[in-house]
């Protein structure tokens, strides 16, 4: 790349180019962090804005609160982004070596470390940490519940494999911590190949270095490595398929002309999409993307593969093996949590004002008499359960004209709901914290009400023991946990919102600052990893394993200055242009095309 286009391509330089340019998109961003944590800080203390709105006096306090803030973010912008400004003019645009090369020198010094540090928390944690919802598909493995997709029966049976290998030695924990042990490799395999990415395009030595230390001992990833859970065995696929996205953007599409990389891609979107069925609107978002970015001539193979994700894990793995199988399909309310959850929160707060018919739609979805009493704000679940999934499509398509027209005449209601049940995700007051301990003793109810009448509560509780910690490393977990818990309590690095709304925010800020189109392409599937949590039923820690897994991949796009190819192929022998490159960098790995 010559000087003149490492030039324009560049973030501004000259003080009024960065005046009129990004200090006012940084203005914005500060404004609105600064609004996100006032905001938020009222919702997480009373589940309302009543804390900025109660008087005009306390409004008034807000805005100041607000403002200044604001002023504090938006001078730590400028320092951090002025500091990376200085760094960009340095950095390379183009691959600095291939993949293939930064996998053999670096996969290993990455992955260790790691996987290492995960493990002897594991084993420090033993057996693992298991969710609820995880326990009740071990109940419908074993035949003590009725099987359904409503948690990916892939996931179940994946899970079910290694319980059946631990109840063949003699103890379910042993399957239960052999997972685990494969997940940790798994995912930590996945930072480490993300790394690597970004040694190919340009990531210094110390940066890798100092995210390496980052994922190994940061709070978050700690814990939520060591979770058995459907999104933990669905992120093992987000992060090969994050680094497969961008370098299909990168290469706008060139890439695909490789068969095993085409078919790779294919497979892990079909992974994906069994581990996680909401991963089908990321696989077909993030195809929009590359659609747009791509040479034309690689339409049809995306198209195509993107059709056969869906045949595969929507039409044939769905709807003909699972009800060949026995397995219950799930009930559509698992994405119903926005609507429904602004429906309660305006009968509650509306419900005389409400005209009668209005009251009698609702009524036939969600019970009217009892859905101001079942409304909880941070919570959507109880809500959501109260949907009628075999109502006729008139009675559905009635009650979704009524919540549109409620929408629009009661919008503060409606949106003090979902900002209720999603503030944490924005809010850096709110840490990111998950328990260590499998204590499942109030579950059990719940548990079997979700198992066939012939299974006994005892059966059940008898599942839980067998999977609770040793008492023998109690004081050593107590210990740990203490001492990891300080990070969440004094800073917004380990918060829930950092990982979920901040860092992505950050790395599209800087991506347009720098006219770095490639890197703000590499932010569309963080920010649809946002909206899955926005339109889910709680924030709870184990929804962000994705988030936290992949922000190495974040924060080391922040330190490189990759942008993509040209969309038209550079009129240059391949052979010549490597004799050429070779000639010139002797000791420089030779690239290809």
């Amino acid at each position: 790349m010559t000087n003149g286009e490492e030039v324009t391509g560049a973030a501004p330089t000259h003080w009024r180019d960065g005046i009129r340019w990004w200090q006012p998109l940084l203005a914005f961003v500060a404004l609105l962090f600064a609004a996100f944590t006032v905001v938020g800080s009222s919702f997480q203390r009373t589940a309302t804005a009543i804390d900025l709105t109660r008087s005009t006096a306390s409004l008034a306090r807000s805005v100041l609160l607000i403002a200044l803030l604001a002023v504090l973010i938006y001078a730590a912008l400028v320092a951090l982004f002025s500091w990376l400004d200085r760094r960009d003019r340095r950095l390379p645009t183009t691959p600095t070596t291939t993949m293939t090369a930064a996998m053999r020198r670096w996969f290993i010094p990455c992955w260790l470390p790691i996987s290492g540090a995960w493990l002897v928390w594991l084993a420090l944690h033993y057996p693992g940490n298991m969710d609820a919802d995880t326990m009740a598909q071990r109940l419908q493995w074993m035949g003590l519940a009725k099987p359904s997709d409503h948690h990916p029966w892939f996931d179940t049976m994946v899970f079910g494999w290694f319980w059946d290998l631990g109840d063949a030695l003699g103890n379910a924990a042993f399957g239960f911590f052999g997972y685990l042990v494969v997940q940790v490799l798994a995912l930590g395999a996945g930072v480490a190949f993300c790394l690597c990415y970004l040694t190919k395009l340009g990531l210094s030595r110390r940066i890798r270095l100092a995210l390496v230390i980052i994922a190994a001992f940061s709070p978050a990833t700690l814990t939520l490595s060591i979770m058995m859970s459907k999104d933990g065995l669905s992120t093992i696929f987000w992060l090969p398929f994050l680094v497969l996205y961008a370098e299909i953007a990168r290469t706008r599409g060139r890439i695909l002309r490789r068969v095993p990389v085409s078919a790779a891609m294919v497979c892990i979107c079909c992974l994906l999409v069994l581990t996680k069925r909401t991963n089908i609107y990321l696989a077909a978002l993030s195809l929009v993307v590359l659609l747009i970015v791509v040479s034309k001539r690689f339409w049809l193979p995306l198209v195509a593969g993107f059709v056969g994700v869906a045949v595969v894990t929507l039409g044939l793995w769905t709807s003909v093996i699972l009800p060949a199988w026995g397995v219950q399909k799930p009930t559509s309310n698992d994405m119903l949590s926005i609507p429904t959850q602004q429906t309660a929160r305006i009968v509650k707060e509306h419900g005389p004002e409400v005209p009668p018919d209005e009251r009698a739609t609702i009524d036939t979805m969600l019970r009217w008499n009892t859905l101001a009493k079942v409304y909880a704000p941070e919570r959507s679940d109880a809500v959501k359960a109260r949907w009628r999934d075999d109502a006729p499509a008139a009675q559905k398509r009635a009650y979704f004209e009524v919540w549109f027209k409620q929408l629009f005449r009661y919008p503060g209601t409606a949106a003090s709901a979902t900002a209720a049940n999603t503030y944490q995700y924005f809010t850096p007051t709110t840490p990111l914290r998950i328990g260590n301990e499998n204590n499942f003793s109030a579950h059990v109810d719940n548990w079997k009400k979700l198992s066939y009448p012939s299974t006994s509560r005892a059966e059940i509780q008898t599942l839980a023991d067998e999977i609770e910690d040793p008492d023998a490393l109690q004081g050593v977990r107590d210990k740990l946990r203490k001492t990891v818990e300080i990070l969440p309590d004094r800073t917004f690095f380990a918060s829930m919102a950092f990982y979920a709304s901040w860092l992505p925010i950050l790395l599209a800020v800087a991506a347009i600052r720098r006219r770095n189109w490639f890197q703000l392409a590499c932010c569309w599937p963080a920010f649809i990893n946002l909206a899955f949590l926005v339109a889910g039923p709680i924030a709870f820690a184990r929804y962000l394993i994705p988030a936290t897994m992949f922000s190495s991949f974040l924060l080391g796009l922040l330190f490189t200055a990759a942008r993509w190819e040209p969309r038209q192929e550079i009129a240059v022998p391949v052979d010549d242009d490597r004799d050429a490159r070779a000639a010139a960098h002797p000791t420089e790995p030779v690239l290809a095309g």
